[in-house]
C-alpha cells in the first residue's frame, strides 16, 4: 500500500513546505550552514592529521656521541639501536663530513677561522616510523650515556601542530554540537507549523484507522528532502571553497601537504551529506511523533 501511494505521500510533502515556505527556506539554510562548518572542521581535522603525520615521518633524531668512542664501540651501538622498534633508518655521519658541510653552508659566518679545529662530534641520524612514540623512544635513548652525548629532535613543532589539531576537533565538535541543535529545533518548529495546518485533516485520518506510519510518512520525507537539499548546498559549497582554497595556499606554499585525494573528500562529503539527511528526518519524526502523542 506505502508503496504504490509513495507518489501520494511527496505531494503531500511539498504540500506541506508550501504552506510554511519562510520556514522551510530557514531549515534549508540553517542545515547547509550548519553542515558548511562541520564539513570544514572534518577538512581541516583530515589536514591536520596527514601534517602531523608528515612530520612525524620526516623527523630526525640526531645522536651526538661521545668524543671518547671508538669505531668498534660505534659499530656496537648502532647494531644495538638498529633492534628497536620503530626505527626505519640509521645513518652514521662522521665528525669530518659534518665539519666539510658546516663550513660550505655557513662560509659566510666566518667560524671557521675562530673556531680553528673540528668541534663537531661524530653523530647517528635516525629516522622513526611514523607510528612510533618519539617520546619514549628519546628517553630511552638517552640512557645510553656512555655512548650519548645529547639527543636533538625537532618534536616541539609536531608536538604544537598536535596540540592545535586537538584543540580544533573539540572547538568544532562544540560548535557543530551547538549548530547541529539549533538547526533540529528549527526543522521540529517547521514540521509543526505543517502538522498545525493539517492537524483536522490528520484527525480525521486517524478516526477512519490511518496508521501512525500512514500519517508520519508525508512529514518525514518532507524532512528528508529539507536534509537532501541542505546537504547538497553544503557539499557544493564545501567543493568549491575546498579547490580554491586548497589551490591558493599550494601556490603560496607548495610544500603544504594538503589532501586531494578524491576517495578522501568523497568520503567526508558523504559524512555531511548522511548527517544532513538524518537531521532533516530526525526533526520530523520528532515533531509528527509528539503531536500524535498529543491526540492519543
Amino acid at each position: 500500500m506505502i508503496a504504490q501511494d509513495f507518489g501520494f505521500f511527496v505531494r503531500e510533502s511539498f504540500i506541506g513546505m508550501n504552506r510554511s515556505r519562510l520556514m522551510t527556506f530557514i531549515a534549508m539554510a540553517t542545515i547547509a550552514v550548519s553542515l558548511i562548518v562541520f564539513g570544514f572542521f572534518l577538512l581541516l581535522t583530515v589536514n591536520l592529521n596527514n601534517f602531523t603525520s608528515l612530520l612525524t615521518e620526516k623527523l630526525e633524531v640526531r645522536l651526538f656521541l661521545k668524543h671518547s668512542l671508538t669505531r668498534s664501540e660505534i659499530k656496537e651501538f648502532q647494531d644495538r639501536i638498529r633492534r628497536l622498534n620503530g626505527i626505519k633508518s640509521i645513518t652514521f655521519v662522521d665528525r669530518d663530513d659534518a665539519w666539510a658541510e658546516f663550513q660550505k653552508n655557513y662560509k659566510s659566518m666566518g667560524i671557521v677561522g675562530t673556531v680553528g679545529k673540528n668541534p663537531l662530534p661524530h653523530s647517528i641520524s635516525l629516522h622513526v616510523q611514523k607510528e612510533a612514540a618519539i617520546e619514549p623512544m628519546v628517553s630511552y635513548l638517552k640512557k645510553f650515556d656512555y655512548y650519548v652525548d645529547d639527543v636533538v629532535y625537532g618534536s616541539e613543532i609536531a608536538k604544537r601542530v598536535e596540540s592545535f589539531s586537538q584543540f580544533a576537533k573539540g572547538a568544532g565538535l562544540v560548535l557543530v554540537l551547538l549548530l547541529g541543535s539549533s538547526t533540529l529545533l528549527i526543522i521540529v518548529n517547521t514540521i509543526r507549523l505543517t502538522v498545525l495546518a493539517r492537524q483536522e485533516e490528520i484527525s480525521i485520518m486517524r478516526l477512519v484507522g490511518a496508521t501512525n506510519l500512514f500519517i508520519q510518512l508525508p512529514f518525514l520525507i518532507e524532512g528528508f528532502i529539507i536534509g537532501v537539499i541542505g546537504a547538497v548546498v553544503a557539499i557544493t559549497t564545501l567543493s568549491i571553497g575546498y579547490n580554491w582554497l586548497g589551490d591558493t595556499i599550494v601556490a603560496s606554499v607548495p610544500f603544504m601537504p594538503l589532501v586531494f585525494q578524491l576517495k578522501q573528500l568523497m568520503f567526508i562529503y558523504c559524512i555531511v551529506g548522511v548527517v544532513g539527511t538524518f537531521i532533516g528526518m530526525l526533526g520530523a519524526f520528532i515533531s509528527v511523533s509528539r503531536m500524535l502523542r498529543y491526540q492519543l
